[in-house]
């Protein structure tokens, strides 16, 4: 993803209440700002030390607003959770994130919080199969990354969110 994707990204996940740590916030502010993007909190967000990163989140929210990424009234959870499992197809399938790792956000920040839904249940289940893979299983493990990736391709192709 874009560095400008991830900071929305992470925006939209401190709407939704999770928890993002310092270091994140930092290290992506510091590719932001390396990207090419402007605001005028992002270089002190990007700048900050070990010791400054409790006023991280403060920074990190001044650049939210700065730079409009999430909504400053009521989101909308649903939506939004449905536009992260977007976005983590869309890195799948970019090859700007490893499938697993996506696919493990799908299942956790999705899947889990949109209530178990059926359309999601198959990339939720191959990452399941990638994280339970040992070699006695007679195949490589790379067949559940190829499965994951197709999966994504699948969910993109189809109406959004999915039914």
């Amino acid at each position: 993803m874009d560095a400008l994707k991830d900071l929305r990204v992470l925006a939209i996940r401190e709407a939704l209440g999770e928890f993002v740590g310092s270091d994140v916030l930092i290290e992506t502010a510091l590719r932001a700002l390396l990207d090419g993007v402007e605001s005028p909190s992002l270089p002190l967000l990007a700048g900050l030390s070990r010791r400054e990163e409790g006023d991280a989140h403060d920074l990190f929210h001044a650049v939210a607003v700065e730079l409009d990424l999430a909504p400053t009234a009521a989101i909308d959870t649903q939506s939004a959770r449905w536009q992260l499992v977007r976005w983590q197809c869309e890195a799948i399938v970019d090859g700007s994130a490893e499938p697993e790792a996506a696919g493990h956000l799908i299942w956790f920040q999705g899947w889990n919080e949109l209530g178990y839904p059926d359309s999601l249940r198959p990339i939720v289940g191959w990452v399941s199969e990638w994280e339970d893979w040992t070699p006695s299983w007679g195949m490589e493990r790379d067949h559940y990354r190829r499965l994951i990736v197709e999966e994504a391709k699948g969910l993109l192709r189809g109406p959004w969110p999915p039914e």
